[in-house]
């Protein structure tokens, strides 16, 4: 599987040119084209956008489910394996309901259905329906995957995701830059700032207006660098499907043109500008190298023992 991981590295490389064009187009253009492509009502975007991250948090839950497997049938001692077991089980619950409070949330189809935000028994139906079913999937397949290697392998792809929402999570934080779809709205003090100049008085300007505080985080991306990371997971389900081994590059394609059409939803919706789903999607292929490169790794030394 070395070849794949070559082969999706190569890939990567291409990538990252692309998506650093796209961020120096943006860089010069983000007002210009965020006018252009704004279209904020558009249902059929609205419900694309709202597919961007079920692939990321679905993805954790079906390996979650692989290690449960692999966790029950190891040769562990039954204390041990008993507590891991139930670790496993409620980082799946814990991960299923976020997915599906992902689903539901305001810039997903809340946004077709405001009653849908942040509304639990809506989570709780989009968690069962959409992200538990994949534990099973994850635990009747790992009885039918020969790889050695499955248990690190799955640990270090979630590390890398884990690593991904931190990144998000605190270049968010960082940046503190207006969304267009606000900026639009004519408020005193928002206007349109450039992504390289951090927007001051968010907090103030939150209160002032009673704007939602996500409002302000449009830099970088988020549903961008988790869209993105479609380009490592999607060839890692070939661990435990064995008929997908041979199909890794062409996974990794799907990967990226699926994040693609999620960064211009994004944009079409007047969430994010072209900067910020360009800078996103160039943090989720830099993640996809330290993927490739982990896995030849992995490979590596296993053969060597």
């Amino acid at each position: 599987m070395d070849r794949n991981y070559v082969r999706q590295l190569w890939l990567n490389a291409a990538m990252l040119v692309f998506f650093g064009a796209l961020l120096l187009i943006g860089t010069f253009n983000d007002e210009a084209i965020a006018k252009a492509l704004f279209s904020p009502d558009n249902i059929p975007v609205k419900v694309l956008t709202s597919t961007g991250l079920y692939p990321f948090f679905g993805s954790i839950v079906l390996f979650l489910g692989v290690l449960f497997e692999r966790t029950l049938h190891s040769g562990h001692k039954k204390p041990v394996k008993v507590i891991l077991c139930v670790v496993c089980m409620i980082a799946i619950l814990f991960m299923g309901f976020i997915g599906g409070g992902s689903i539901a949330d305001r810039n997903c189809l809340g946004s077709i259905f405001p009653e849908f935000n942040r509304n639990v028994p809506v989570i709780l139906i989009f968690s069962v329906l959409l992200m538990y079913p994949l534990f099973f999937v994850g635990f009747h397949f790992a009885k039918k995957s020969d790889d050695k290697l499955l248990v690190q392998r799955i640990f270090v792809l979630l590390i890398i995701l884990l690593a991904a929402f931190l990144l998000m999570q605190s270049l968010k934080n960082l940046f503190t830059r207006p969304r267009f779809r606000t900026v639009v709205l004519g408020y005193e003090g928002i206007g349109f700032v450039p992504w390289y100049t951090r927007f001051a008085g968010a907090a103030e300007f939150s209160e002032l207006y009673d704007i939602n505080a996500d409002e302000f985080l449009s830099f970088p991306s988020g549903h961008s660098i988790q869209s993105i990371s479609a380009s490592f997971i999607l060839p890692s389900l070939a661990w435990i499907f064995p008929k997908l081994r041979d199909r890794q590059l062409i996974l990794s394609i799907a990967g990226f043109a699926f994040g693609i059409m999620i960064m211009f939803t994004r944009m079409i919706l007047g969430a994010h500008y072209l900067s910020d789903v360009s800078m996103g999607a160039i943090i989720g292929t830099l993640l996809s190298c330290v993927y490739a490169v982990a896995q030849m790794i992995i490979s590596a030394k296993h053969k060597k023992q």
